[in-house]
């Protein structure tokens, strides 16, 4: 697990880094990502309306996808992975891997999008058809299932005695030795989940909208993104 880990972190650093050597590229990217951002926040809007899952849709958007630089994450990870496997344990670790591991393959098929749009602009229409060109279902499926392979350890991570306790005795180390980042994504997600009182509508929710999506992307849908069905009943408790 912790190789697995490690070499996560140097294909996205390898790629980030590639890149970068592209301003444009790299600004064509951002954009491409800020528009799935804004797209994530349009598909889960009925759940960040809600106290309850407010937290935990921010942190699948931002923490676990949204176009942010987490190279000091990285650099955090190397420099701690077998104390925070020791001290937090195999679950803890193994969310932080989904993670990296859903970063990466989406990287690689974010800019397969990118390659398939060419100079298009970028709009729904646009989207939907190099999304089709770039393929990758498998990769697609396989970015589904990470995203909730994350969130199933980290809600599991609420039944494990004391984590709470580790994560905050945890701090002042972090600190001390300079991986706060790594250790602020831990307690994000805890909290977050924490917040939650049990993930399984989420990610159920997650699982059914994301695949739906995918398969109408797939099959040419005039309108791939609606979400179907009556409103959800929210629950505030």
């Amino acid at each position: 697990m912790t190789m697995s880990a490690l070499a996560l972190v140097d294909e996205i650093a390898g790629t980030r880094a590639q890149v970068a050597r592209d301003p444009g590229k790299l600004s064509r990217l951002q954009a491409l990502q800020r528009w799935q951002v804004e797209r994530l926040q349009e598909t889960y809007a009925d759940f960040s309306s809600e106290p309850r899952h407010r937290r935990a849709i921010a942190f699948f958007i931002e923490d676990l996808y949204g176009p942010h630089d987490f190279t000091q994450r990285h650099r955090d990870l190397r420099k701690v992975l077998h104390q925070w496997e020791r001290l937090l344990g195999e679950r803890a670790l193994q969310a932080v891997t989904h993670a990296l591991e859903l970063e990466a393959l989406s990287q690689s098929l974010d800019l397969a999008v990118l390659a398939a749009l060419g100079t298009a602009n970028l709009t729904a229409a646009s989207y939907a058809a190099a999304y089709r060109r770039a393929d990758g279902r498998e990769d697609r499926q396989r970015q589904i299932w990470l995203i909730l392979a994350a969130g199933r350890e980290l809600d599991a991570l609420l039944n494990v005695a004391g984590i709470g306790v580790a994560l905050r005795a945890a701090r002042l180390p972090a600190r001390m030795i300079g991986v706060s980042t790594l250790q602020e994504f831990l307690e994000r997600g805890y909290r977050a989940f924490k917040t939650m009182g049990g993930a399984q509508e989420l990610l159920r929710s997650i699982e059914q909208r994301e695949t739906t999506i995918m398969q109408r992307l797939f099959a040419g849908s005039a309108d791939p993104f609606r979400i179907d069905g009556p409103p959800r009943t929210a629950r505030t408790s």
